[in-house]
Order: C-alpha cells, then structure tokens, then sequence
C-alpha cells in the first residue's frame, strides 16, 4: 500500500526525480509495481466492462480479435509484447524526459497519460458510437499511464519499456495460448 500512496502521490503533483536505487530494490520496485498495474488494470477493465453491459454498447470487435484472426501467433506476440511497447513508450515516456527541469512537467505528464489512453479507444472498432463512454473504455490505459510515467520517472526509459512489455505479455499469453492449443478443426 505504501508503493500505491507514493504513485498516487506522484500523480497529484508530478515531479520529474529519477532515483538510482540498488539493483535489488530496483528489481522490488519493478515486480511490485507490475503487480499493482495488473491488479488496478483489472479492476479498472471489470468496471468498463460492467459500464459497457450496462449501456448496452455495441462496441464491434476488439483490436485484440482482429489480431488473432489476422495475424500468426509469433507476430501478435513481436506486435503486443515488442513492437507496442517500443514505439509507444517512445512517443508518450520518452519525451517527459525533455521536461524534467521544466516548470511544465506536469503538464507534460498529464498529457502524456491523457494522449496514452485515447489513443487505445481505437482497440475498439465502434468507438464512434460511444464517444461518451471513452473514459470508461479506456480506464485500463489512463492507470497504465499513470504507472509508467511513474517507473519511467524513477527508473528511466528502458524500465517503462519492459513495464509495458511485460504487463502486455500477462495480457496476451492467455490469448495466445488458447489459440495454440486449440483443437484442430476440420
């Protein structure tokens, strides 16, 4: 809980101030804070779900459905796991680090956790329709942000890459698994 109270600290009044912590903290830190990121993406996913079964939207098929029918299982997995989290820790962490004496670092962090999350609206191919529900739709995203704008402000750019890939690896094993061990049919 004390981890979650200095995040939620840090979201309140960013400041940029990178730590060198030792390498066994460090690797503490990055668990634990995988750890909080998947059970507070979780929660967050179960409550847009439950808004989603509630309005009764039709949001049309998920990103994630259209990978798995147009893509092999090793290109999702360098797509999810690689590819996303390279290029988007690139555009939405990296450039934090050009604000880290800048009296609007916080505006830089708000906005990159802000552009971080509408950007993932798009996962869901009826968005349009439901424009109002994109707070909800994209609540997973907006906390991920939060966390590595954190990570990434404390350990640096690589960790909130390997954040991202390992939070996204979580995400899409159970996937990847039920396509390869599904039953061949005929």
């Amino acid at each position: 809980m004390k981890l979650l109270k200095k995040v939620y600290a840090f979201f309140l009044r960013p400041k940029y101030r990178e730590y060198r912590y030792p390498k066994n903290l460090r690797r503490k830190l990055f668990f634990n804070i995988l750890g909080l990121k998947l059970l507070l993406g979780f929660m967050a996913a179960l409550l847009m779900t439950m808004v989603h079964q509630i309005v009764d939207a039709d949001l049309g098929q998920h990103a994630i459905d259209k990978m798995l029918a147009e893509y092999s299982l090793p290109m999702i997995f360098f797509l999810a796991v690689i590819f996303a989290p390279v290029v988007e820790e690139l555009i939405f962490r990296a450039p934090l680090g050009l604000f880290r004496t800048s009296r609007y670092f916080p505006l830089a962090f708000y906005l990159s956790v802000f552009a971080f999350g509408l950007v993932h609206i798009f996962n869901f191919e009826g968005y349009k329709d439901y424009l109002w529900l994109a707070p909800f739709l994209v609540l997973p995203q907006l906390i991920s942000g939060v966390f590595l704008g954190f990570i990434r402000v404390r350990m640096g750019l690589i960790h909130s890459i390997v954040l991202h890939a390992a939070f996204n690896g979580i995400l899409v094993a159970p996937f990847l698994l039920l396509q390869l061990f599904k039953p061949l049919q005929h």
